[in-house]
């Protein structure tokens, strides 16, 4: 007897493909292949060890045992808020804010409260690849603004101008950008602002990379620019990412109290919550301790050098093109003047194709760009030592230079 699934909801999403190319570069490694994984969006580093160990003294006491108010605990709760008023200069109350499975956790639920049928969702690709199956799950229709590398891969106000309609009910800001590792400027975001000022529209503003950036870039958060701004967003951040505390799966929200509230009907009838223990390793990251915060700017010194490594080695690829990441720990290379191309009298049609066959003939892991809807490029992560960026490079360049 065969048995039927939800064929209309799971048709509207896809897997994660940068979750497989992280697992099939895994496999192959475990087998025994030499694989230059740069496909992985997460630290290579482990979690601080004054994070770990406060977490570990919050295990022997019973309250890391149990289950959590839906909103997070009362610690958590604190320190999210300090963390807000420390670094976005915005006061939240308690009732603002929530504390969720990871920060895409924080994302689906905003995405299921806000958005249904007839909805449009405003996008900026390449965008992080789970936006457009979220809001498609949701029911609404995503509707994308192509980025030019040119361009620094930020929109011009016509371009968001022909994005909106009156069926427009989000706008999705993510700076810096995964998978460009482009910044917004404070200009292009109060320009944003200031034309969604007097609609309905909500914006979700995902800053999980605001604390890794380089060079003059400077990250501002416009839940700081006004009242308006601030009523009409959500504010998604987390631990993951600077902190490297990807496993730990905790995210944080904070927004207006109608969005939270409806946010935490749905974590309580979905998740729960998040884990105890994880809360509280969680909050003591947002605390920021002289400890954690000399950890998160050595390791952010780190991608900084990687950065500069990655921009070197790429500039040696014929018919390669980059933008200069701002922000996160990654390049996105463009290969519009490569492809489509033969390798080895194969056709090498897109930069799927071409992503199978760096993994399965070069063993370099690379995640194509139109899982972002970014066709035409690779997105490459240096969250990953000198040594396998340099390997991984080797490997590239080798094969480009049989790619006709």
């Amino acid at each position: 007897m065969a048995l039927s699934l939800n064929t209309a909801r799971m048709s509207a999403v896809r897997p994660s493909a940068t979750l497989a190319m992280a697992a099939k570069a895994k496999a192959m490694q475990k087998a025994g292949i030499d694989v230059a994984n740069l496909s992985a969006g997460e630290p290579d580093f482990k979690t601080p060890a004054c994070i770990v160990d406060y977490a570990r003294r919050a295990l022997e006491e019973r309250a890391a045992h149990a289950y959590t108010n839906a909103r997070g605990t009362d610690e958590m709760i604190d320190a999210m808020r300090a963390k807000l008023r420390r670094e976005q200069y915005t006061d939240y109350g308690v009732n603002e804010v929530i504390a969720t499975v990871g920060t895409k956790g924080a994302l689906m639920l905003a995405i299921d409260a806000l958005v249904g049928a007839g909805d449009e969702v405003v996008l900026f690709a390449p965008y992080w690849v789970t936006y457009a199956d979220l809001v498609r799950l949701a029911g609404g229709t995503p509707v994308v603004v192509h980025t030019k590398r040119e361009h620094g891969y930020r929109p011009s106000p016509a371009d968001l101008e022909r994005a909106l309609t009156p069926r427009t009910k989000l706008v999705v800001l993510c700076t810096p950008s995964n998978p460009t590792g482009a910044g917004w400027t404070e200009d292009l975001l109060r320009t944003i602002y200031a034309r969604l000022r007097g609609t309905d529209t909500w914006v979700i503003s995902d800053e999980i990379y605001e604390r890794l950036t380089y060079g003059t870039f400077r990250h501002v958060s416009p839940v700081s620019f006004d009242d308006d701004a601030r009523g009409r967003t959500l504010w998604v951040g987390g631990v993951a990412k600077a902190y490297a505390m990807t496993g730990w799966r905790v995210g944080v929200a904070a927004g207006p109290k109608p969005l939270i509230d409806a946010m935490i009907t749905l974590q309580q009838q979905r998740t729960t919550c998040a884990a105890a223990v994880a809360q509280a390793a969680a909050a003591y990251a947002l605390r920021e301790s002289p400890d954690v915060t000399a950890a998160v700017e050595e390791m952010r010194r780190t991608y900084e050098k990687r950065r500069t490594l990655v921009l070197e080695r790429a500039a040696r690829l014929p018919g390669v093109a980059v933008h200069p990441p701002e922000g996160a720990f990654y390049i996105f290379l463009d290969l519009g003047a490569r492809l489509p191309g033969k390798h080895r009298g194969r056709d090498v049609g897109d930069d799927v194709k071409l992503s199978e066959l760096l993994l399965d003939e070069a063993h370099l892991a690379l995640v194509p760009g139109t899982a972002f809807d970014g066709p035409g490029g690779l997105r490459l992560s240096y969250a990953a030592s000198e040594s396998v960026l340099e390997q991984g490079f080797d490997r590239l360049e080798r094969f480009l230079a049989e790619l006709t």
